[in-house]
């Protein structure tokens, strides 16, 4: 499997391409690195993870049902608090029937944890050293929280050669991530 990251507008947000084929979490900017028909996966649906979704030749696109509602109101997406209003229309298929993910709410009700191969694409819930924010629209202290348990649990399972490929920041492997993500 091939991966590359970009990073894209507005929030330096990850976007990940993978065979040239399946893109997780467009970002603004994308479309200069792509232009084949793809499938979307998102981790989560704020604005920064969706705002490329314009720019690209969208096969399927794949998310958690619990965050749909994010991709039509630009309040709970927080493109509104940007100063632009960003919304999807399109079709969507759940993502869970289709790829091994790990419900992870928390950042957002939808926020999932991708497994493909051997790596874990966490959004915006878990980065190398840092979790995401509780703070927004929808957000849970609480179900980050158990979220949070439950990955502290999960993750030693996994080989620590095991690439995590979080929403914002850097990548990093999960004997790194175990040892310096204080909320693990």
């Amino acid at each position: 499997m091939q991966v590359r990251k970009i990073q894209t507008k507005p929030l330096d947000t990850n976007t990940y391409i993978i065979d040239e084929s399946i893109v997780i979490d467009p970002g603004r900017g994308i479309g200069n690195y792509i232009e084949n028909e793809v499938d979307v996966l998102l981790t989560h649906a704020h604005f920064d993870h969706t705002a490329g979704l314009s720019e690209l030749k969208i096969k399927n696109l794949y998310i958690h049902p619990k965050d749909v509602v994010m991709l039509t109101d630009p309040f709970v997406n927080l493109s509104r608090h940007m100063g632009e209003e960003i919304t999807y229309e399109g079709e969507w298929k759940d993502i869970t029937k289709y790829f091994k993910v790990f419900h992870t709410p928390g950042h957002t009700p939808g926020s999932v944890i991708i497994l493909m191969e051997n790596y874990l694409f966490t959004g915006d819930t878990l980065f190398f050293n840092s979790i995401g924010r509780t703070d927004f629209p929808l957000a849970s202290q609480e179900d980050m929280e158990k979220s949070l348990k439950f990955l502290s649990e999960l993750l030693p399972t996994f080989p620590g050669e095991t690439i995590l490929a979080p929403g914002h920041l850097e990548m990093s492997n999960l004997k790194r991530t175990l040892l310096i993500n204080p909320y693990l």
